[in-house]
């Protein structure tokens, strides 16, 4: 009677031991998901013309998805040479030649609810952040940087021989006039602080006079140059707003993110993108 009743003891605890065994399945892994991290609100960057970006804000701005929300109001800001080499104010008497063109293409296509032109305003702050404080005047979501580069030179060619005969000088064409360097439109985030991309585009054009009046020759010849490649420059900076975006989604994607969640630009105008 003890043999059997050890035996029925051990039948039942290997019986509840299977039972355990059964009653515990293995914990299967479970996949974490990861939260894309949000756009940037606000600028990281220091109010200082000297920049102090540190190591922890460049990675965040490195790591934030892309927003580009278009239609909006865009400025359009001439970059001009200091006045003075003592500080940062800008020379108010003159406007580049091209600006007025460039801001002529861009109100023709409907990525821009706005186009202005802006008046460079004097500011407390320096650096960049100066260019924020213009664009919180105008209310203005993006600002389009626009500069010219120009260098000129000028020679004399194988009409300045008439010269030697004193009257050919007042009308023979013996003098070669350049003016040749580039112009440049960039986006801006006034959001963010960021520059998107920028636009450039080379040109060159040469005329020959008279030896009378160069300088102001020269200056004209590079307005009527500016003036002519202006367009071609902002046919250039809408196609690149395309492509920006394109580069953008796919970036996105890539993080997980909606295609279309943070970005956003109407088609091109069919006039332009010929």
């Amino acid at each position: 009677m003890k043999r059997l009743a050890l035996i029925a003891c051990l039948l039942a605890g290997c019986g509840a031991a299977k039972m355990a065994s059964s009653a515990m399945p293995s914990a299967a892994p479970q996949a974490v998901a990861m939260t894309p991290p949000p756009p940037l609100e606000r600028s990281v960057f220091a109010r200082d013309p000297n920049g102090q970006l540190s190591e922890e804000m460049l990675q965040k701005i490195l790591a934030s998805p892309i927003e580009l929300d278009l239609p909006s109001r865009v400025g359009v800001l001439p970059i001009v040479t200091a006045t003075d080499w003592r500080g940062p104010s800008p020379d108010f008497e003159r406007v580049p030649a091209g600006q007025a063109q460039l801001v002529r293409t861009l109100r023709k296509d409907a990525a821009f609810s706005l186009v202005t032109e802006m008046m460079p305003i004097p500011s407390g702050a320096l650096g960049m952040e100066a260019l924020r404080e213009a664009a919180g005047r105008y209310r203005l979501r993006y600002i389009v940087l626009y500069r010219e580069v120009l260098a000129s030179k000028h020679h004399a060619n194988p009409w300045a021989i008439g010269y030697a005969t004193v009257v050919g000088a007042l009308f023979l064409p013996g003098q070669s006039q350049r003016v040749y360097g580039y112009i440049e439109a960039t986006m801006f985030d006034v959001k963010t602080g960021l520059l998107m991309f920028t636009t450039r585009r080379a040109i060159t054009a040469e005329q020959h006079e008279n030896e009378w009046g160069t300088d102001e020759k020269l200056e004209q010849l590079a307005a009527n140059t500016v003036s002519r490649f202006a367009p071609d420059l902002g046919t250039d900076f809408l196609v690149d707003v395309r492509r920006f975006a394109n580069a953008a989604v796919a970036e996105n994607t890539k993080h997980g993110r909606s295609p279309d969640e943070l970005v956003a630009v109407p088609p091109m105008s069919p006039k332009l993108a010929n």
